[in-house]
Formats: C-alpha cells, structure tokens, sequence
C-alpha cells in the first residue's frame, strides 16, 4: 500500500488480486450476489483513495474490509430495502453446486445458509467475518469499530441463534 501511495500501479493491482475474491465471498455471503462485484469495486475504489493517507497502523486486510463493511452499510442505506433472502439464497446454492456434492451435503449446507440470513445484520456480519473470511475477535472489533467484548457476546447468540434454527429444522 505504501508504494501504490507512491505511485506504482503494480502494488494496487497486487492488492486487488490478492482480495478480490475473499471480497467477493464476503458481500455475497452477507447476502448480496446481485452487487457483490460492484460492492467489491467500490471497496478497491476507495482504498485507491486513501491510498495518499493511508497509515500503516494494523493489517491492510483489517483496514480494506473496514472500508468493505461501510461500503456495504452505504449500499443497504441506498437500496432502501431488506436483501431479498431466499432468492439469493437459492442463487447461491446454485453458483456453489459442485456436481460431486452429495445432496445431503446440499441440504445442510442451505439449512445453514437460510439459519444465517435469519440472523441481524450486526450477529451476520460476526459470523460470516469470523468463520467464512478467517479474522480474529480483535480484527473484527476492529473493522467493526466496537468493543472486543461485543464482538463476542454477538458471536455466541447468534451461534446459539443458528443451532436452535437447525435443531427446529430437525423437528
């Protein structure tokens, strides 16, 4: 990021193939596959802005999806509107088939899909960042910019939250 602030074209193209895809993964797991390019763009067009007063106080990965979660938080706000769920669930499901997959294996997998999508925005956005993109509880706090303690306590109920949705299923 300090030689993009420099100028070299190169190390912003470095950055963009490096986490295009776990951007992508991220705004389609919040539940948005219509927009996740764009929504991944917006995020690498903002970066190239700061590029000039970026600081390197924590991870560049830390820092890109602080700017992934505002540039989603923008595109909810502008859309006005609640993600159409099961549609994008049933879009994704589709996208991520592997012909291999056993179909008890399908079936779990979009109970849990469907299990997360019914959770806040806020517990959705712990989880997914959590286990689907790898940071830890002070990474998320970070990019989330709210206390450690909170990101835990939104991690454990919407565990608990997932596990009775699973267990209903079951029923």
């Amino acid at each position: 990021m300090l030689a993009c602030a420099k100028g070299d074209q190169a190390a912003f193209e470095t950055i963009v193939a490096r986490h295009q895809q776990q951007l992508l993964n991220f705004f389609r797991r919040m539940g948005d596959n219509n927009y996740a390019e764009d929504l991944t763009q917006k995020t690498f067009l903002r970066l190239y802005g700061y590029r000039q007063r970026y600081q390197p106080k924590a991870k560049l990965k830390t820092f890109i999806y602080l700017l992934a979660r505002r540039v989603w938080i923008d595109h909810c706000r502008a859309e006005g509107r609640r993600r159409e769920g099961n549609e994008q669930l049933l879009e994704q499901a589709e996208l991520e088939r592997d012909s291999r997959e056993q179909p008890l294996l399908d079936g779990a997998r979009e109970r849990v899909r469907q299990a997360l999508q019914g959770l806040s925005e806020e517990m959705r956005t712990v989880v997914v960042m959590s286990i689907y993109q790898g940071f830890k509880y002070r990474e998320i706090a970070d990019i989330m910019e709210i206390p450690l303690g909170t990101v835990k306590t939104r991690m454990y109920h919407a565990l608990k939250k997932i596990e009775k949705e699973l267990r209903n299923e079951d029923r």
